[in-house]
């Protein structure tokens, strides 16, 4: 049994991206609309790795391709509105890049899931008042718990503790078993240790929607649909399978229709067709 405590989740926290504070930073400053570029510049330029992500991905077939050679043209290329998306997509590329083996999530298939996700929260909080940025982050940061509890299972845990959906139903089932504790709990200890905005925080820790667990909000409603919309793309994680079911409830806690799941599927789906297109013709 893992059985966490605070210190040491706070700990394994701090050895993952600075991606997510700088993050958090950045979405701050874009509440205020006298922002000026140069300080979103010199936040961005704090963290060299994200920096060097950031550039990577400002140079990509998916934002133009080539030309760009430091944070302020990266800044000037994409945009003021665009600039959020575009550090939420240089931090999935530092955050994904090994695989969570206790969860039997490949590098891969974690980036999209992150990215899928988000867009789909974003665009569902478009129709509601969960502030759309707030909403990208959410879903975009939604499985922070699992990159924590993976690492701290690599060093605790043995191989034959390892999730297998034929043995455990889901992660639930297999967190309480192994863990004593759920990944979204961890994931939201560690956005609030890293001063993220309370409707995201609120969307993280109740996104699940357990009876019990947490008091259900709008943006947890909003995240959770954002999920099961991730999850009818394909791009489900394998533990979470049949966790998003869109009852009419949940759409009514979300201040959602059944059209505005429609809407954002298609959406979601051309955003990460042109993502695919973008790196598959480079």
């Amino acid at each position: 049994m893992l059985s966490p405590k605070l210190k040491d989740m706070f700990a394994v926290a701090k050895e993952l991206p600075a991606a997510p504070q700088v993050l958090s930073e950045l979405a701050e400053l874009l509440q205020d609309i006298n922002t000026e570029t140069e300080a979103i510049s010199a936040l961005l330029r704090q963290d060299a790795p994200l920096a060097a992500a950031i550039l990577r991905a400002a140079n990509s077939p998916y934002y133009g391709s080539g030309g760009v050679g430091d944070v302020d043209g990266a800044i000037n290329r994409v945009g003021f509105r665009e600039v959020h998306r575009l550090v939420g997509y240089a931090a999935t590329g530092l955050l994904a890049e090994r695989a969570l083996i206790f969860y039997g999530i490949d590098p891969e298939m974690l980036r999209e899931h992150m990215i899928a996700t988000a867009f789909a929260c974003e665009l569902l909080a478009e129709r509601t008042a969960f502030n759309p940025r707030h909403a990208y982050t959410a879903g975009l940061l939604r499985p922070v718990g699992m990159l924590v509890l993976d690492r701290m299972a690599r060093r605790a845990l043995a191989e034959s503790d390892i999730f297998h959906l034929e043995r455990d139903s889901d992660y639930a089932t297999w967190e309480g078993r192994v863990m004593e504790i759920r990944n979204a709990a961890v994931a939201t200890v560690v956005m609030a240790e890293w001063r993220f905005s309370r409707d995201v925080i609120e969307a993280v820790r109740g996104h699940l929607l357990t009876p019990g667990a947490a008091v259900p909000t709008l943006p947890a409603a909003v995240l959770h649909l954002a999920a099961g919309v991730t999850e009818q793309l394909g791009l489900g994680l394998p533990g979470e399978t049949g966790y998003w079911v869109p009852t009419p409830e949940k759409l009514q806690l979300a201040a959602l229709k059944p059209e505005d799941l429609e809407r954002a599927l298609a959406e979601t789906r051309e955003k990460m067709d042109q993502i695919r297109l973008a790196y598959s013709t480079s």
